[in-house]
């Protein structure tokens, strides 16, 4: 199957790692016939030791941008086109020499920054028009990294710059900034990537933010080995992406690691690092990149893909088949993942539809179990579905609202608290109730799947009637459950009750047919049309 690779490294489509770039591990690349490093100074700049073998083996450099990025401080407060003071929190200890920022387009330069402040502000310098702007934005400095490209681009290694790695906040007007700096200083076409790990992540994505994405969802986690889950969050997260940027390209990072902490001490065999490969390039990724290169016997606190011989020489060898051919053997997707395909094989500009999705909800929570019941704690909207009430939750008085699938995917970010202080309101979170409602009007009484995603514990109810449940703690996966059932002819009212036990919550529901297609004549309300925009 050929790799469809807009941006290629002299020819071949991006073959690299994640790393630090030494000595010893740019020869393991070498070895592995890998093309790319994410990397920093010292592999661009050709009076290293470093440097001269990139320079000399054919290895590019993705440079490391995201220190302009990670450990910004926020807006404290929101802030309207006339102020002079602006609040801040998170405000690091050390100051940047440079006294103007950038926040969602509009320059301002400042006096000075306190522990919680930019005092003297001059608001919509450089041609840029002063506005408002709200709560929790990521401040961005545009000199420093423009300094720091100026420095690198003419680099013969620089292949492109990496300036996200997973979700930091709220960053896509930093991103958008950092973005606009680096193309008014570079004018080649070495490539903006950015790093998205999650479906809370997309919030930061969107025009102007990359030219590239980097993917990776890791398939060893707690309960061992998990193939689906790399391909499956892979479509769900292009079919977000490419709403916003139709064709955006991305590189699939697979897991080439194990031991690390969060994670448990199960080897990834060749076989795995194969599939993911596979995977990747069935979902039609641009290139292939590995996390990561790292080594115990050098002192790394775990060992990475470069650890084993064994891992080592199956990279090499998908690596010649790529470099030889600009594509990779794949063999017939097998059944368990055909089921959950939701997109078509290989590269493809716009997103299709993704069958019977329940694509809006009615919310109301978080309710406090203070008994610690979990699916057993009752609370009003179990009793009565009345969307023009008002409940006392333990955020206080709320009336239902309209959440997209997404929001409910991650409810953390919609019925959380404080998004500048996230760590201060996980415990509120813990031992928590959530009610989620929609109607789904069918032209005949008829069998569907249900096909749901729960974290944690649920139970769903059709017309009152439970029609699934799911008890204990686990992360949620799109269609980890299915379920039979009969819906009547006309109104069908869905109540899922939604229990989180400690830190993410979420849920997801698809009614298909058996084969996982919509069925026709089916509507559900509300709908993504009816989502009020934060």
């Amino acid at each position: 199957m050929q790799i469809y690779a807009p941006f290629t490294v002299d020819g071949v489509p991006p073959l690299g790692t994640y790393g630090t770039g030494s000595l010893a591990e740019l020869a393991e690349l070498k070895e592995c016939r890998m093309n790319l490093i994410l990397g920093a100074h010292a592999q661009v700049d050709l009076s290293t030791p470093e440097g001269r073998f990139c320079r000399e083996n054919g290895i590019k450099v993705m440079y490391h941008l995201t220190q302009h990025l990670y450990g910004n401080p926020q807006l404290a407060e929101a802030i309207d086109a006339a102020q002079t003071t602006i609040p801040l929190a998170r405000v690091p200890q050390a100051r940047r020499d440079s006294h103007l920022i950038e926040i969602e387009g509009e320059r301002i330069r400042y006096r000075e920054m306190t522990d919680s402040a930019l005092v003297g502000c001059e608001r919509g310098v450089d041609g840029t028009a002063a506005a408002p702007h709200h709560r929790g934005i990521i401040l961005f400095w545009p000199e420093p990294l423009e300094a720091e490209v100026a420095r690198v681009k003419d680099s013969p290694n620089l292949w492109g710059y990496y300036v996200l790695d997973d979700s930091p906040g709220d960053s896509i007007s930093a991103l958008r900034g950092m973005y606009r700096a680096i193309k008014r200083v570079d004018t080649a076409a070495h490539p903006v990537c950015a790093g998205y790990g999650g479906a809370a992540a997309i919030h930061n994505f969107g025009p102007g933010v990359c030219d590239m994405m980097l993917i990776y969802f890791y398939p060893c986690m707690e309960g061992g080995y998990v193939r689906s889950f790399v391909t499956q969050e892979t479509q769900w997260l292009l079919s977000r992406a490419r709403e916003r940027v139709p064709g955006i390209p991305f590189i699939g990072v697979y897991q080439g690691f194990w031991g690390i902490a969060g994670y448990p001490d199960i080897p990834v065999t060749p076989h795995q690092l194969r599939e993911q490969m596979e995977d990747f390039v069935r979902d039609g990724a641009a290139g292939l990149v590995a996390f990561t290169a790292r080594s115990k016997a050098r002192g790394d606190s775990f060992d990475g893909w470069n650890a084993r011989a064994d891992l080592r020489e199956e990279m090499r060898r998908i690596n010649d088949e790529i470099r030889a051919t600009g594509g990779l053997t794949v063999p017939p997707e097998p059944p368990e993942l055909a089921s959950l395909r939701i997109q078509p094989v290989g590269f493809w500009e716009r997103p299709l539809p993704i069958p019977g999705l329940v694509t809006a909800w009615h919310v109301i929570g978080p309710f406090k179990d203070v008994e610690k019941k979990m699916l057993e704690a009752a609370f009003p909207p179990e009793r009565e579905i009345n969307l023009d009430a008002t409940y006392d939750t333990a955020k206080g008085p709320l009336r239902w609202q309209v959440f997209s699938h997404e929001d409910v995917y991650q409810l953390n970010g919609v019925l959380g608290g404080d998004p500048i202080y996230p760590e201060e309101w996980q415990q509120e979170l813990m031992n928590v109730t959530a009610y989620l409602t929609c109607t789904v009007t069918s032209p005949r009484e008829q069998e569907v799947v249900l096909r749901v995603g729960s974290d944690d514990d649920a139970i769903l109810w059709i017309n009152g009637r439970e029609v699934w449940r799911h008890d204990g703690e686990r992360g949620i996966l799109r269609d980890q459950d299915t379920a039979r059932v009969t819906i009547a002819k006309g109104r069908n009212v869905f109540l899922m009750k939604l229990y989180n036990r400690r830190d993410m919550w979420g849920a997801s529901l698809r009614i298909t047919d058996e084969a996982g297609r919509a069925i026709d004549g089916v509507t559900i309300s509300p709908a993504s049309a009816d989502v009020i925009p934060a």
